[in-house]
């Protein structure tokens, strides 16, 4: 009889590690897909941006290339009205001149100005997120107080910045786009005679530890934690409690002091 509940206890231990792996798979696939989603949104938002700034510019250029020609007919319909022979006539003569060769002057200038749709600079107010070989993020815990426990997964729900697209707010995670050396940093806030212990992890293994202490304090408090460590891509990096020891106290976070996790690649 032991002998079939321990046979029933492995498998069910089997099946729920496919289970994870599962769920694992399907997390990174979503992640992508909402990476490609969020792509196609900015990019489809740029276009039209630039289709109406290249709109606007096109009918100013026009409007005003037909105000000047309009200038320069009637200078030169004056011009043969001008009587010729007196110092007066010939006076005006000179000006109406002169005033047709500036107009001829401002005309070339502006069918020589580049347009400004043509121009490669982005329109003012929109922030590039093209960064090809780029990943940063900085993400922190909006809610004042979250129960935590043993081996808990930190969400840090409130994304800052997310180059790329790697970190994921549902989950906590942020996964490698690709190998290279990153810094991760982390703190964490705790209220008054608690502690926690936290760790740094990259799948299963731990590359960071960090403990916070209000033992003896009043109010709040919070240390930071600093890692560098070299990631292969897909490896994926998460902050939680340890797994062992014991917290007192919960997980705090206020607009005036964050509990946040960010990590950027150094190269």
């Amino acid at each position: 009889m032991f002998k079939i509940i321990q046979d029933e206890n492995s498998y069910l231990k089997s099946r729920l590690k496919s289970l994870e792996e599962i769920v694992l798979t399907s997390n990174r696939r979503t992640e992508k897909l909402e990476a490609k989603i969020a792509d196609l949104e900015s990019s489809n938002w740029f276009l039209k941006s630039r289709l109406t700034t290249a709109n606007t510019n096109y009918r100013f250029d026009n409007k005003y290339s037909s105000t000047l020609l309009g200038n320069l007919k009637m200078d030169d319909s004056q011009k043969k009205n001008t009587t010729i022979g007196s110092s007066t006539a010939h006076g005006n003569e000179m000006k109406i001149q002169r005033q047709t060769a500036m107009v001829k002057r401002k005309i070339s200038q502006l069918e020589n100005k580049p347009s400004a749709s043509k121009e490669k600079r982005p329109p003012t107010g929109i922030r590039s997120t093209s960064f090809p070989d780029g990943a940063a993020f900085s993400a922190y815990v909006s809610v004042y107080e979250t129960d935590i426990s043993k081996d808990f997964t930190v969400h840090f729900d409130t994304i800052v910045t997310n180059i790329g697209h790697h970190y994921n707010k549902h989950t906590g995670a942020f996964t490698a786009p690709q190998h290279g050396v990153y810094v991760f940093t982390w703190n964490l806030y705790c209220n008054k005679g608690g502690y926690i212990h936290s760790q740094l992890v990259v799948n299963s293994n731990v590359v960071g530890a960090m403990f916070t202490s209000v033992e003896g304090a009043f109010g709040v408090r919070s240390n930071t934690g600093i890692v560098v460590v070299e990631v292969n891509q897909g490896d994926v990096v998460f902050v939680r409690t340890h797994p062992i020891h014991i917290h007192i106290g919960n997980l705090y976070s206020n607009i005036a002091w964050r509990s946040s996790f960010n990590g950027w690649k150094l190269y």
